[in-house]
């Protein structure tokens, strides 16, 4: 409210709501009233705005001509009259009610009214679209206009209403998108002010320290600009254990920003509550998975209430993390904006088969001759080939930047930002480290590893031709992988094409096959094999890639088993290696085009033999012909054999030129399998979970079954038994670190398994250092935990620091003085005991009681009688 309001509500007559104690017959003028205390002030004060408000709802003429506050100013009144105001109604029964308890609780269900009425005034005039038709709060609409958004992003658009109702929420969007005022905007509504009570209300889990600085920084910005005096914490590693416990019990944060590692660890170190969390919030949750803190979340999430409301922002939503958002929320409402089931319509696609050996090659033609230096993007399947990849194209003088999923953030900031400022034209990644990344101009993407998910190329493509923009997607493909290709056609349902003629090809609507000409690549070929021969590095790199492929292609998905049979015989007829559209320009000088293309076709098929050759004798029939093949034992049993199934033979040989000749029906026809006695290869329901099934869509395991996307890890080769280089011990370990080296554990309530260190006994020893008390959650906060500023010191009393005074290696006493000298504190002097003498222990108390003086004499006494000497006074 502004200060016209408040000085408007300070002149209102609050008589007509106090309670009378004269005589019911006389004047209200004459009227007495009992003594009014400052909570009844302020309730006839709620009661006054409330009647306030009622009456300018149901008679708005009798507004008055001033808009005296914000809340005024959203009613839209206009009135140029000046009929006097009639008086202001009663507020509902209800609502009297309310005012007439004398309970903070009941203040509080009031406020509340009064705030959603108001809300609710504001959603209803505002306009469509806007902030204030969400229903937000006049303090944090101003703090919003002051920021300068004018309008919410989609995003927040559809997720603030949702949360603002209590429902918890999943939010696919991208990077950019506005996710972090999604979320703010209403825990700043929904908590409104700070509690005394002690306790956490609301969680905010990230998984970085720089990404939780910046939203601790946005958001104490909008609690400020919003007057409001909500608390805000920052618990992330690398700040000192002993200012987060400071923090949490003199601070008493209403919000809590943190990585979930530290806020476990202040968890079990402080043994904290987590009772009174009302809203837990988890940003990039596919960053906080991949991570590993999988533990950890689901440690917190077993002590944190039920009754918790609960949304989830991630850019991807991988198979995890859909188990750990089925567990852990309550019938969430699913919002996703990032559809990419299917491509944009400004994407071109084309395909390439190539060899497996031929493929180094075939990328750098491709960069050379289609991207034409520009900056593109390189998918491929493990960490291996993102560093030899690396390696060779920096040696043909490319400049290259590399993320894969095992990098830590700074490396992997460090290149994103060298990648987006253009500094390098060649992005290498893997599925892992891609997620979530928002490259905003982009016009290439190539799979050297092709795909065996159709969800997975979805997405490697959509990051190009996005925004109206065009994109290529550029796809080299082996003859092992020709069935995931027409997985990839069935899912996008586009025809695939193996037109060799430059005409009526449309690239965005059909998946155009074909070949690479081998004289293409064939001076690539033989530099790429130079440089692997004669450099070591580039020659070990390329031997750990080959290694880590064929263990990554065991891990694959299998193919449908109609697409094996159709690629089976796309192989068989050779169609599949007609040479692509996109290199015919090479042989487009001659005039008869078609002519030299099928020249070069013929060319290719018979090099394709002559590579292909399999001789039809075998390994019993090596040098011998005519009348010698029966000279030999090998040679008898072979010729009897072929005698003794000819028919057989003939009949195989029939097939496969049926084969050719067909489109493959005649394998779909034959089918050998029993339905009483046969067992599927593969499991009930995987047409579901690839996506080919009918789903209704209405609840979240349905919606988010077309959004999963199952990513394998780009490291094959991590083991347990692989050792690593500890900087602490110096020498090579088992392990991660995590887990190894005789680490020892405690088990928590809900029996995970956490490190020891994470209870080491600190926050006791910082309790009986700062004297501070351990308030428990739901007690109320107290004067005694405020910062220890008011402590006063003795006037006068100072200490010197001076040096240690070297004590004789040759006095009598050495080993005594040496012994004292390193009990004492370095180099303290007492003032009292003079300047520059040593640290002394403060002078014994004075005044004795009785007990302590007839003790003192009765030792001196014993003293005197061992001793067995007259005194000095008695001796004259």
């Amino acid at each position: 409210m502004s200060d016209n309001s408040d000085s408007e509500n300070d002149q209102f007559d609050f008589s007509s709501y106090l309670v009378p104690t004269g005589n019911p017959t006389e004047s209200n003028a004459v009227k007495s009233t009992k003594p009014v205390s400052k909570k009844q002030l302020k309730i006839a004060k709620k009661a006054a705005q409330l009647a306030k408000k009622t009456a300018t709802t149901t008679n708005p003429s009798s507004a008055p001509k001033k808009a005296s506050s914000s809340y005024v100013s959203n009613q839209l009144i206009d009135s140029d009259s000046d009929s006097e105001t009639k008086p202001a109604p009663l507020p509902p029964k209800k609502e009297i009610e309310l005012l007439d308890s004398d309970s903070d609780s009941n203040l509080e269900k009031e406020s509340k009214i009064l705030g959603s009425q108001i809300r609710s005034e504001n959603r209803r005039k505002a306009k469509s679209g806007a902030f204030s038709a969400m229903g937000l709060s006049e303090g944090l609409l101003r703090a919003i206009k002051k920021k300068g958004y004018k309008q919410p992003t989609p995003i927040q658009r559809k997720i603030i209403p949702k949360i603002l109702d209590g429902r918890d929420v999943v939010g696919m969007a991208r990077t950019g998108s506005g996710k972090t005022a999604a979320f703010l905007f209403p825990i700043i509504e929904r908590l409104v002010s700070h509690r005394q009570q002690v306790g956490i209300r609301s969680l905010i889990l990230l998984p970085s320290r720089e990404l939780a600085i910046q939203i601790y920084n946005e958001a104490i910005w909008f609690i400020k600009n919003a007057s409001s005096d909500l608390r805000v914490g920052l618990v992330v590693g690398g700040d000192s254990l002993e200012s987060q416990f400071s923090l949490m019990l003199t601070e008493n944060p209403d919000i809590v920003i943190s990585t979930p590692g530290r806020l476990l660890h202040l968890a079990v170190e402080m043994e904290l509550g987590f009772s009174l969390v009302e809203i837990i919030c988890f940003d990039e949750a596919d960053r906080l998975f991949e991570m590993g803190f999988a533990v950890q979340l689901t440690e917190l999430l077993n002590r944190i209430p039920r009754t918790r409301q609960t949304f989830l922002f991630s850019a991807t939503l991988p198979e995890n993390l859909v188990e750990f958002v089925k567990a852990g929320l309550n019938d969430p409402e699913f919002i996703r904006l990032d559809k990419e089931l299917k491509t944009s319509e400004n994407l071109s696609m084309a395909f390439f088969t190539v060899q497996q050996h031929c493929k180094d090659a075939t990328l750098l033609n491709i960069l050379s001759n289609l991207v034409n230096g520009k900056q593109a993007i390189v998918f491929v399947a493990t960490k291996h080939n993102v560093e030899y990849l690396s390696l060779l194209l920096s040696q043909f003088n490319y400049s290259v930047s590399s993320i894969y999923g095992s990098m830590d953030q700074t490396s992997r900031q460090i290149q994103m930002n060298k990648f987006r400022k253009n500094l390098s034209k060649v992005l290498i990644v893997t599925d892992v480290a891609a997620r979530g990344l928002d490259i905003p101009i982009l016009d290439y993407v190539i799979n050297y590893n092709f795909v065996d998910n159709p969800k997975v190329f979805i997405h490697r493509v959509g990051r190009v031709a996005r925004a109206g923009r065009l994109g290529w997607a550029y796809s080299l493909i082996t003859t092992n992988e020709l069935p995931y290709l027409l997985d990839l056609q069935l899912f996008l349902n586009k025809p695939l094409s193996y037109s060799s003629t430059m005409q009526s090809i449309d690239y965005t609507t059909q998946l155009v096959l074909g070949q690479i000409p081998i004289d293409s690549i064939s001076l690539e070929l033989e530099q790429v094999t130079a440089k692997v021969k004669d450099d070591v590095n580039l020659f070990n790199l390329n031997a750990v890639a080959e290694n880590g492929l064929k263990r990554y292609n065991k891990t694959k998905i299998s193919f449908s088993q109609a697409s094996y049979k159709k690629a089976k015989t796309m192989l068989i007829s050779r169609e599949c290696l007609k040479i692509h559209p996109l290199y015919l320009s090479q042989f487009s000088n001659d005039l008869d085009t078609e002519q030299s293309q099928d020249n070069e076709l013929e060319r290719q098929n018979l090099v394709a033999s002559i590579s292909n050759f399999k001789p039809n004798s075998t390994i019993f029939e090596v040098g011998l012909r005519g009348t010698k093949l029966n000279s030999t034992p090998g040679g008898q049993a072979i010729n009897s054999f072929r005698q003794r199934n000819t028919e057989y033979i003939k009949k195989v040989r029939d097939n496969r030129s049926q084969m050719i000749g067909s489109s493959g029906s005649a394998l779909e026809s034959s089918n050998y399998a029993d339905s009483e006695f046969y067992i599927s290869h593969k499991k009930e329901g995987a047409d579901t979970e690839k996506g080919y099934a009918m789903l209704k869509g209405t609840t979240f395991a349905e919606q988010a079954q077309a959004a999963m996307i199952t990513v394998k890890k780009d490291d094959v080769f991590e083991s347990a038994n692989m050792t690593r280089w500890d900087s602490k011990k110096k020498n090579f370990v088992k392990g991660s670190g995590i887990g190894s080296d005789n680490k020892k554990y405690i088990t928590t309530e809900g029996g995970v398994k956490l490190p020891m260190s994470y209870k080491s006994n600190k926050f006791n020893d910082f309790l009986k250092k700062s004297k501070l008390n351990n308030l428990q959650v739901g007690m109320l906060e107290t004067a005694g935990n405020k910062t220890q500023t008011n402590v006063r010191k003795r006037k006068g009393f100072h200490k010197l620091q001076k040096e240690k005074a070297i004590v004789d290696s040759k006095h009598v006493n050495y080993e005594k003085m040496l012994k004292k000298q390193k009990k004492s504190p370095a180099g303290q002097t007492n003032s009292r005991a003079g300047f520059g003498q040593k640290y002394s222990k403060p002078g014994k108390k004075e005044l004795l009681n009785a007990e302590q003086i007839r003790k003192k004499r009765s030792i001196s006494e014993s003293k005197k009688m061992k001793s067995a000497r007259p005194s000095k006074k008695n001796k004259k």
